[in-house]
C-alpha cells in the first residue's frame, strides 16, 4: 500500500470522484484545545479518514475503538478490536436533524492550517445552571467531503468537513491533514466480529482511557476509579476527573481542584498539589501551573523549569517556547534564552527555523542566529525537513529558499509544504487538477511520492 504523507494541516483539493476510484482518503488529526492545557493543542486525540463514500474514526491513539461509516448506505458501526465485537450506530435510516439550529455566518472566514474555512454556529441546547444557550462554533471546509462521528453526528448536515469544533474556544481543532490510500477492508466489519448490545460495550465512548483501562464511578457518580477489562479494580473511586492516558500517564483532579498524575497501575506518581498539569509522553515531561504561571516538571516530579512564565511548551529539539509580557521566544533546556520574547505570535517551528505572524503577515526566521529571512507573506509553512518553504503572496502559493529567494514561482492556487522531497500543488482555482512536484518545481509521477 502506497502512503503519501504531507506535513501541514492544510488541505489538498482533490477531485472527489478520483478519491473514490483510487481509495484515497483525507486523514485529519484532531487535537484538543482547552483552558486546562494553556490554550495549546494536545497531542492527537482523534483521527479521521474520509472521502465522499466512507469515513473511519479512531477515538483512541491505539485504535481500540473505531467508527466506520458507509455514507451512501447510511450505515455506521463501532468496532472494538480487542474483543472482536461491533456495535451498530446507524442502520440505513436517514437521521432527522430538523430540530438542530444551524446559522451560517457570512464574512467570518478563518484560516486553519493555511486553509480558509467557513463558520457555522449550532445551538446544541441550554446550560442547566445559567439557562443560556450553548452554541457550538464550527469552522468547516467544503473542499473535504463531509465528516461527522457519534459525538457530533449532526455535523453530517454541514456541506463539508469540520476543522474546528469548539464551545467558547475549547474543543477539537485539526492539527494535521494528510492524504492516504486505504484498503476497502478497513471500512468493513471483519467476519470474525460479533454484534454486541450498547449496554454491554465496556469502555465504549468516554469510559476507556487506555488499552485495557476503564474508568468507573462510585454510587453517587461524583468520583472516578480505574479498572481493567476483567473488572479488576486497580484504583477505588477517589478522583473527580481521570484523563485519557498519554503513554503510561494520566492526569487526575480532586475535589479541591488540584491536579496530579497516576500510572497504569493506578499509583499516584505526582501528588495532587498543582493548579494545572499536563503531560507529554514524547518529552517525558509535565507542564504545571501555579497562580497563573507555568513551568515544567521532570517525569519524577522534580522541577525542570520553574513556573514563572505566562506560557511554556514541552521541549522539542532541545528548545522550549515561552511567553513573557504577552510576547513569545525560545529558551534551551538550561533555561537560557535563545530567541528573546519579542514576537507577538510564533506560528510554527522546527529545529532550524520558525515562522511568526504579526500585523496580518508571516515572516520566516532562523533559530541559529535569530535572523529574519523573509517577511510580508500572506501565509508561510515549514517543510518536515529541508530548507524549501511554502509561502503565499497576492493569493498564490510558491516556494522560497533559506535566503528568501523565490525558487518555485508563485503560481499555485493550492499547495502543500514539501515532504520527502515532493509537494502536492494545483494551478486551477477549483483545485481539481493536482500534481506532484520535486524541489526544482518539476512535475513527478505520484508513484515517486511514497
Amino acid at each position: 500500500m502506497k502512503r503519501i504523507t504531507l506535513t501541514l494541516a492544510t488541505v489538498c483539493l482533490m477531485s472527489l470522484s478520483a478519491l473514490a476510484q483510487s481509495n484515497k482518503f483525507f486523514r485529519i488529526d484532531y487535537g484538543i484545545k482547552s483552558g486546562e492545557n494553556n490554550g495549546q493543542l494536545d497531542d492527537t486525540q482523534l483521527r479521521a479518514w474520509v472521502n465522499q463514500d466512507y469515513m473511519r474514526i479512531a477515538y483512541t491513539q491505539d485504535e481500540s475503538h473505531i467508527e466506520i461509516k458507509d455514507k451512501k448506505k447510511l450505515k455506521s458501526f463501532i468496532l472494538v478490536p480487542n474483543s472482536q465485537e461491533y456495535l451498530m450506530l446507524q442502520d440505513g435510516t436517514k437521521n432527522d436533524y430538523s430540530d438542530i439550529q444551524i446559522e451560517y455566518i457570512k464574512g467570518q472566514e478563518k484560516k486553519i492550517a493555511g486553509y480558509t474555512c467557513k463558520l457555522a454556529i449550532i445551538n446544541i441546547g441550554t446550560d442547566e445552571e445559567s439557562g443560556e444557550d450553548v452554541k457550538l462554533a464550527v469552522y468547516y471546509t467544503e473542499q473535504i467531503p463531509n465528516l461527522s462521528w457519534a459525538e457530533f453526528n449532526f455535523l453530517e448536515t454541514l456541506p463539508g468537513a469540520p476543522l474546528s469544533i469548539t464551545v467558547s474556544g475549547d474543543g477539537y481543532i485539526a492539527k494535521k491533514i494528510d492524504s492516504e490510500e486505504l484498503t476497502q477492508e478497513l471500512f468493513e466489519i471483519p467476519e470474525s466480529y460479533t454484534e454486541m448490545q450498547a449496554d454491554s460495550a465496556i469502555g465504549y465512548g468516554d469510559l476507556q482511557v487506555a488499552d485495557n483501562r476503564y474508568i468507573f464511578t462510585n454510587e453517587t457518580g461524583d468520583l472516578y476509579g480505574l479498572k481493567d477489562e476483567n473488572d479488576k479494580v486497580l484504583l477505588q473511586p477517589k478522583y473527580t476527573f481521570i484523563a485519557p492516558f498519554d503513554g503510561d500517564i494520566s492526569i487526575v483532579n480532586n475535589a479541591e481542584d488540584k491536579f496530579g498524575a497516576i500510572n497504569l497501575a493506578g499509583k499516584e506518581i505526582i501528588t495532587l498539589q498543582h493548579d494545572f498539569l499536563n503531560y507529554s509522553d514524547d518529552s517525558k515531561t509535565f507542564m504545571y501551573g501555579a497562580q497563573d504561571k507555568y513551568g515544567l516538571l521532570r517525569a519524577d516530579g522534580s522541577v525542570f523549569i520553574n513556573a514563572t512564565y505566562e506560557m511554556v511548551s514541552f521541549p522539542e529539539n532541545g528548545l522550549i517556547q515561552f511567553m513573557k509580557n504577552d510576547k513569545s521566544g525560545f529558551m534551551n533546556e538550561k533555561e537560557q534564552v535563545i530567541i528573546p520574547a519579542v514576537h507577538e505570535h510564533i506560528f510554527m517551528r522546527n529545529k532550524d527555523y520558525f515562522i511568526t505572524f504579526e500585523d496580518t503577515s508571516y515572516s520566516l526566521l532562523s533559530i541559529k542566529d535569530n535572523k529574519k529571512i523573509a517577511e510580508g507573506y500572506e501565509y508561510m509553512a515549514l517543510p518536515n525537513e529541508g530548507n524549501i518553504f511554502l509561502a503565499m503572496k497576492n493569493g498564490k502559493y510558491g516556494y522560497i529558499d533559506e535566503k528568501g529567494k523565490t525558487i518555485i514561482p508563485f503560481k499555485f492556487s493550492t499547495a502543500l509544504a514539501f515532504d520527502n522531497g515532493v509537494a502536492i500543488v494545483s494551478e486551477d482555482e477549483a483545485g481539481e487538477n493536482i500534481y506532484y512536484i520535486d524541489t526544482k518545481g518539476q512535475e513527478v509521477a505520484a508513484v515517486e511520492a511514497e
